[in-house]
């Protein structure tokens, strides 16, 4: 909270949309050892304030608490800003049609560094986690700092363990944690959910997701959204390469699935879960710079009709699962992933078996 101690910071606005750029594709072997930002990525990083607008803080406050206050309006997809900080009775309310898909998603996401992942299962002994490439950076550049995973509503906590890969075209890192307890392998195992790589993916498919984006919410909880606008914009089963710019100045791109769910940062990382069967089918990695025609519904619906070109330039972007799983198998085919515990881990997560 801000309290009233005679301070104060004047400001003047700045709109600072970076995203998150990454390197030229690598093999899983590689890890990448740059933080940098492009466009058309992930949100990195917003300071927005009132133009000369004086407000009050304390040694105990930081910026980012005057930037949540704010910062809401510049992610919002739609008419409002309708993600909002989960509690344990959100996870029982039986109003919900879609509770019980709510209540497994959120037990199996954990914080991940500043971002967001979730439980896959066991896989070749491994107890895997799911997150985005660029937020698996920290783990490697500051493992003291960040290696707890963190999963909320199980009231549990684990170091992180091996990497086994992280691939900019799907942006996607895959992580073990070492799980020591039988009762915790016992725990994990309940909510345990894999990506559904061949379910398909529709237009105007109702969604949820769940992550730890600090648009209006300071302290980085767990936040849901499933309004009317979070659901899949782009056709059925399209999926199309994201493009930026690396350090070097060549074409970077990711696969991705145009979703209207709320997001912000911290939410790189999040599962995109279907309301109605729970399945996963995709990993949520874009933010893009709101106009206004993506902060109407009714824009948003006619985008829907027209099959409009702003689908691609200014919602939320996903991974789809299908692209997931078709770019690691041919990284597996081709030889380019030659460790064998990675490969036959990999297998075992795409559902391969590792003879065939």
């Amino acid at each position: 909270m801000l309290k009233n101690n005679g301070r104060f910071l004047s400001t003047s606005i700045v709109l600072l949309t970076f995203a998150h750029l990454y390197t030229t594709p690598m093999s899983a072997q590689t890890l990448h050892p740059l933080h940098l930002f492009e466009k058309n990525r992930v949100i990195a990083s917003y300071a927005l304030l009132e133009e000369d607008e004086e407000v009050e803080i304390d040694d105990s406050d930081d910026l980012d608490a005057i930037k949540d206050e704010v910062a809401d309006w510049t992610y919002r997809v739609g008419d409002e800003w309708s993600k909002k900080v989960l509690g344990r009775s959100d996870l029982r309310n039986k109003k919900l049609e879609f509770v019980e898909v709510l209540r497994r998603t959120a037990k199996a996401t954990a914080k991940v560094a500043k971002g967001t992942g979730f439980y896959l299962g066991q896989f070749n002994g491994f107890h895997l986690i799911a997150t985005n490439y660029h937020v698996h950076i920290r783990l490697v550049n500051e493992p003291e700092d960040y290696k707890e995973i963190e999963f909320p509503f199980l009231d549990l906590s684990f170091n992180s363990g091996r990497i086994f890969g992280a691939w900019l075209e799907i942006d996607l890192a895959l992580f073990a944690i070492n799980v020591e307890s039988k009762w915790d392998r016992k725990i994990l195992q309940s909510v345990a959910k894999n990506f559904s790589f061949d379910y398909p993916i529709t237009r105007n498919q109702k969604l949820l997701t769940v992550g730890f984006g600090r648009a209006k919410n300071h302290y980085s909880d767990m936040a849901g959204t499933w309004d009317s606008d979070c659901k899949v914009f782009s056709g059925d089963n399209e999926f199309k390469i994201k493009y930026g710019l690396d350090e070097k100045g060549q074409k970077a791109g990711t696969w991705a699935f145009a979703v209207g769910c709320d997001a912000s940062d911290g939410d790189s990382g999040s599962p995109v879960v279907t309301r109605d069967t729970g399945d996963i089918i995709g990993l949520l990695w874009g933010v893009a710079p709101k106009t206004p025609i993506a902060q109407s519904s009714q824009s948003l619906d006619n985008m829907i009709k027209e099959n409009s070109p702003e689908i691609w330039k200014n919602l939320n972007y996903a991974v789809p699962a299908a692209k997931i799983k078709e770019f690691l198998l041919e990284k597996i085919k081709s030889g380019a992933i030659t460790d064998k515990v990675e490969r036959k881990t990999i297998l075992a997560f795409l559902g391969v078996d590792p003879s065939s």
